[in-house]
């Protein structure tokens, strides 16, 4: 029975490794003619177009085909590039659907003023929620790339000068560089390394990371390669400078944290008052709103909660 049992555990053993390996065979004799099939279509296209033609195609569904004619999702799209998002604009726009259906029922459920003011207030707050989510993860992303470009400006000094090439030490720098400086780096050298021009590479980057810095970092790239110098030496300097006025840049936000708390609690604290009361009174506030004047007083009050948090927010962003 014990003999048995083992040859039967052998049998479905081999029997599962052979699978296994058969089909990890076939995916892998399927993936490299598909890479076979690439590289030959991208020898017969010019190298500027080759880092987009080796990327694979996506399959695009009919909202992204019918939203697609419209400008402003190109913009879109570049926005959850840039917040590192990997879905499209089309499942952005569904999601804000979605939300602002469910706030429309609940605010003409609560109707504290008419009901179809407030199911479009709280409808649309509600729909602005995974675009306000995306912007905020970008601002996250560009605020530490900022914070890690000194050291790579570094890094690629040093390679420089021990005697590694540009493109090596950009290979070498997207190697070991954490997110999401790495991420912006490896773009870069995949597409020198699939036949990109130093300039469409970089000019890529600029747009996918909009700072100031980089704009500074890829001009002075682009400048000696026509101009040739000392890199390394130009891109300490530039560390350098980036460093100082990251300083100065903090100083500044430390002296304006007043003036951008008042912001925030100026803008809240109606809000919330508002709130509380339509959950412990919600007859108190339908009185005003059952007049005209009543009306105007809370659309008044509200447009001027707007005005007044944008102009706070002018007068303490100060640009470095």
């Amino acid at each position: 029975m014990l003999l048995l049992v083992t040859v039967l555990f052998a049998a479905v053993f081999i029997t599962v490794v052979l699978s296994v390996g058969l089909g990890t065979s076939y995916f892998r004799s399927k993936q490299k003619q598909q890479i076979r099939s690439m590289l030959r279509k991208a020898e017969a296209t010019p190298a500027e177009q080759r880092s987009e033609l080796l990327r694979p195609a996506e399959v695009e569904d009919n909202l992204t085909k019918l939203l697609s004619r419209f400008q402003f999702m190109d913009r879109l799209d570049l926005v959850l590039e840039q917040a590192g998002k990997k879905y499209k604009a089309s499942r952005l726009i569904t999601m804000s659907a979605l939300l602002f259906v469910i706030g429309f029922a609940i605010g003409f459920k609560l109707a504290f003023l008419t009901a179809l003011v407030s199911a479009s207030l709280i409808g649309s707050t509600a729909a602005s929620f995974p675009l306000i989510v995306v912007l905020l993860k970008r601002k996250r992303m560009f605020s530490a790339f900022e914070e890690q470009l000194p050291e790579a400006l570094d890094f690629l000094s040093r390679s420089m000068r021990a005697g590694h090439g540009f493109s090596v030490a950009l290979e070498m720098l997207a190697t070991d560089s954490p997110e999401p400086l790495g991420l912006a780096f490896r773009r870069v050298s995949n597409d020198l390394q699939l036949g990109s021009s130093l300039d469409v590479a970089l000019k890529r980057m600029g747009t996918l990371v909009p700072l100031i810095d980089v704009r500074f970092f890829i001009s002075s790239v682009l400048l000696q390669q026509e101009t040739g110098g000392n890199l390394g030496e130009i891109l300490s300097k530039l560390a350098f400078i980036i460093r100082e006025r990251f300083r100065l840049k903090g100083q500044v936000k430390a002296a304006s944290a007043h003036g951008r708390i008042t912001a925030l609690v100026l803008t809240l604290m109606p809000i919330g008052v508002t709130g509380f009361m339509l959950i412990l009174n919600p007859g108190y506030l339908k009185g005003m709103a059952a007049t005209d004047i009543g009306r105007y007083l809370i659309y008044g009050a509200a447009a001027g909660q707007v005005v007044g948090y944008f102009i706070i927010q002018k007068i303490v962003n100060i640009k470095v």
